[in-house]
């Protein structure tokens, strides 16, 4: 697969498809650690957080691919956590854009 070809997945996606794996196969050392890390931390099921990918790619602009892909799979509850996911980026939501991803989170959980 090359660069162009390459796609976001959740952590919860990263889960099933590393548990379906170790249906048909032994795990490597670091897919066994990627699969006890996606159960450790994953609390929506794949179908839930594609979900909420698509509902914040719908109603904030401002929230590219991979921020949306991260927001599902961090599930900020609070303005800290929602800082967190852009700590990085160059745009910083206002406090009423994070209150309002904080209520489309919530609606997951």
């Amino acid at each position: 697969m090359g660069e162009d070809d390459s796609k976001y997945v959740t952590l919860s996606e990263v889960k099933e498809l590393i548990s379906e794996e170790a249906e048909k196969r032994e795990l490597t050392y670091e897919q066994s650690l990627a699969l006890s890390h996606a159960e450790k931390f994953v609390e929506l099921s794949s179908e839930d957080s594609l979900k909420l990918v698509e509902e914040l790619n719908d109603n904030f602009d401002f929230l590219n691919e991979r921020l949306a892909f991260k927001t599902a799979d961090i599930l900020p509850v609070d303005q800290d956590g929602v800082k967190a996911i852009f700590s990085k980026d160059r745009y910083t939501p206002s406090k009423e854009d994070s209150e309002e991803i904080i209520k489309v989170v919530k609606k997951y959980l």
